[in-house]
């Protein structure tokens, strides 16, 4: 088994995520702010579970994805 293929990390470019497996090889992409939205509305363990990677948006992303959880 190639656990480089279980690990992923996440790096936001602007209003993209993309995501990477342990190996560098990009594996999904997703808006950044309907993850943001998904990590203001949900505990980190519970984004961990559903998604495989953490998050955090940055920037603009930040105030974007708050407002669309509800919560700015």
């Amino acid at each position: 088994m190639d656990i480089g293929r279980l690990i992923k990390k996440a790096v936001q470019m602007g209003d993209i995520v993309m995501v990477y497996n342990g190996n560098g090889e990009l594996v999904e992409t997703h808006q950044t702010v309907q993850l943001g939205r998904a990590y203001f509305s949900m505990s980190n363990d519970a984004f961990y579970e559903t998604y495989g990677f953490n998050f955090v948006p940055s920037g603009k992303q930040w105030e974007l994805s708050k407002r669309a959880a509800g919560k700015a």
